[in-house]
Formats: structure tokens, sequence, C-alpha cells
């Protein structure tokens, strides 16, 4: 118990000490390879869903939901 009560304590701390931080953009290149990578993980999913390969497909599907999250955060501003 003292494990887990101390666990949830420095990720509280950890979390409130990083929400000031700033988040620089990244350069135009990096996020236009960002942005394929969206659409190649999206393409993978796709085709692994036409296989019935719903395991891989949710993989990449996530992947590309994580990808797009980055670019909103560090690419849109």
């Amino acid at each position: 118990m003292k494990f887990i009560t101390s666990l949830a304590i420095c990720l509280i701390i950890t979390n409130t000490a990083l929400a000031n931080k700033e988040i620089e953009p990244y350069s135009q290149e990096t996020c236009q390879k960002i942005y394929e990578s969206i659409g190649t993980f999206i393409l993978l999913a796709d085709t692994e869903w036409k296989k019935e390969k719903e395991r891989q497909a949710m993989l990449y599907s996530t992947a590309a939901s994580n990808y797009a999250t980055i670019y909103e955060t560090v690419c849109r501003k």
C-alpha cells in the first residue's frame, strides 16, 4: 500500500511540475514526416482490417491516433 501511495504522489508531483512547460513547435520537415506517418498507419490499419486481422489493425490505428495527437500538439500552432 505504501508503494502505491508513493507512486501516486510522485506521478501527481511530476505531472503538475511539467504543466507549465512551453512546448516548442517542431520544424516543418519533421511535421511533414509525422503527417505522412499518420497516413501510412491508417493505410496499414485498413489493409489489416480487410484481412480480418483486427488486433494488428487496432495496433496501427492506435499508432495513427497517437501520431495525430502529437501533430496537433506541436505542429498546428
